[in-house]
């Protein structure tokens, strides 16, 4: 299984959390939840950093801005998401 197809499995069962920071940035840019989980499901692997375990996943919110996440899975068998952002790249 790809990672992107093991991190939305994981957030199809609602296997996922958002730290603080997360929250707090999402909050900033007008994001929710459901945002964040729809850019999860429909979004793409990006960019990797194999030493840290983070992965960066570009997709949409509901309203079809771009959105970026950043996160991790952990040893628990979780996605932990560690910051979120509206995405500006073309």
């Amino acid at each position: 299984m790809s990672r992107i197809a093991e991190i939305q499995a994981l957030v199809r069962n609602g296997l996922y959390y958002l730290t603080e920071h997360a929250d707090n940035e999402a909050m900033q840019d007008d994001f929710d939840i459901y945002d964040i989980e729809n850019g999860l499901l429909n979004g793409r692997i990006r960019k990797t950093w194999p030493k840290e375990g983070k992965l960066e996943v570009v997709g949409k919110s509901l309203d079809g801005r771009l959105i970026g996440i950043v996160c991790r899975l952990t040893q628990g068998n979780k996605v932990r998401v560690i910051t979120v952002y509206e995405d500006q790249t073309k």
